[in-house]
């Protein structure tokens, strides 16, 4: 056995190399020192308070000094590695022979995510991510391996004064329901929004959200519509209700509503203080005449083949009531030619085994799309889906299947054609398109 002696001189070591052993956890050997009897329990007790104060006072870890306001600081995000192949055969109004435009490359996604609650109801956070376009962060491995930027794809202040009301302000995660037919999940919009919930039966919600998207600061100087900053105004509507055994199953129906104001979104460089977008296939000019009504909805049905699994019905729809403006008067097409293409619909089949977060868990999901070219707006929809282009139908298959609780490995596949044969219009031009998307995610 140690002698006494022996003992405290190994006490001795532990105040002197304090910060070492109290980043390790000296309990332990606090309390073995009071079992055998070298020290009493004060003793103990003070020696654990000064190793405390020696670490705040000597380590950078223990000078990290946070906000008394902080209730959590969470910090996330992901790395993703994708094998991209597509085909695009734009449309010829000539009769001339189609070309295939082929596509192989080699891509990555990086982003960084801050999320903080505050006392009182606020919040606030933001995300980093490696591309500048708003509906893709992607990179392809290039340029002789020069390095690549990052920018900033979230930043907000939010209050919650009750459990009814909510308001955030800034560039944050999308509020809305939907479906990647009218917004892409990768798009952070900009702007005011508010939520009112009300609460009812066992766990049903109604909900009225709304937001106002600053979308284009305009230089005022300029004369007319191009003078005048662009913003988006959206509403929607949300009932959840949940029915079954223990309510476990749910129903989700959003009805909403989306215009611009009378502007123009400008494709010079030298608009001040920001520039054209930079999405897969954005309209740049005037946003007149869209003036959308949606409805979108899902029901979800639980343990249909056991424990954790699950089954899922989806759908949006999209109407532009000014198709007809947008179609002849805003992109100039042929009424002799072309319909106004002012609607929109998709409709689609899920299944999941757990919930996308433990080893093990898998889903797949397939859904048709019909896009007419006007019946959404192409500054917000999926880029993953014809190419950000309207006037396309077509189908998407998506699986995903969790490596483990941190590494997801994701298979997705669009196929389309056109709607309206002939068009050439930059929004419309594609006779027919696919693509094969092979991901790695690592979450942290």
């Amino acid at each position: 056995m140690f002698k006494k002696t022996t003992w405290l001189a190994l006490l001795g070591g532990v105040a002197f190399t304090a910060t070492s052993v109290f980043a390790q956890d000296s309990g332990p050997l606090l309390n073995l020192l009071v079992k055998k009897g070298i020290v009493t329990d004060q003793e103990a007790e003070d020696l654990r308070t000064e190793l405390t104060k020696d670490f705040v006072n000597n380590t950078s870890a223990g000078k990290m000094n946070l906000s008394s306001s902080l209730v959590e600081f969470k910090l996330s995000g992901d790395i993703r590695m994708r094998y991209e192949y597509n085909d695009q055969v734009p449309e010829t109004a000539t009769g001339a022979a189609a070309v295939n435009n082929e596509t192989s490359r080699q891509r990555f996604r990086f982003r960084f995510n801050g999320d903080v609650i505050l006392q009182k109801g606020w919040t606030a956070g933001f995300a980093l991510e490696s591309g500048q376009a708003s509906d893709s962060a992607n990179q392809t491995f290039t340029g002789a391996a020069d390095d690549y930027g990052v920018f900033i794809a979230r930043a907000y202040v939010g209050w919650q004064p009750n459990a009814n009301w909510s308001f955030v302000l800034g560039k944050q995660k999308n509020p809305f329901y939907t479906t990647e037919m009218r917004w892409d999940a990768d798009i952070s919009p900009q702007g005011v929004y508010e939520n009112y919930k009300a609460f009812f039966g066992a766990k049903d919600t109604f909900e009225i959200r709304a937001m106002q998207h600053a979308m284009q600061d305009n230089n005022e100087q300029a004369i007319g519509f191009a003078g005048r900053d662009a913003w988006m105004f959206e509403q929607q509507a949300v009932l959840t209700k949940w029915f079954g055994p223990e309510n476990l199953n749910s129903v989700i129906l959003a009805v909403g509503y989306s215009a611009y104001n009378q502007s123009t979104i400008p494709s010079t460089a030298s608009v001040t203080p920001t520039n054209s977008p930079a999405n897969s296939a954005a309209f740049v000019g005037s946003v007149r005449a869209q003036d959308y009504g949606t409805f979108a909805g899902e029901v979800n049905w639980v343990n249909v083949n056991g424990a954790g699994t699950a089954f899922k019905i989806y759908w949006d729809s999209s109407y532009n009531f000014t198709g007809a403006t947008r179609a002849y008067k805003v992109y100039a097409l042929n009424p002799a030619q072309f319909s106004k293409g002012a609607s929109a619909w998709l409709a689609g089949v899920g299944y999941s085994y757990g919930t996308g977060k433990v080893q093990g868990d898998y889903s797949a999901k397939l859904d048709y799309r019909d896009v007419g070219v006007t019946a959404v707006d192409p500054n917000t929809n999926d880029s993953d889906w014809g190419f950000s282009k309207t006037n396309e139908k077509g189908l998407k298959l998506a699986l995903a299947y969790n490596v483990t609780d941190f590494v997801n490995f994701n298979v997705s596949y669009f196929d389309t054609k056109i709607k309206q044969g002939g068009m050439t219009f930059a929004l419309g031009n594609l006779n027919k398109s696919h693509e094969l998307l092979v991901d790695l995610v690592v979450k942290f």
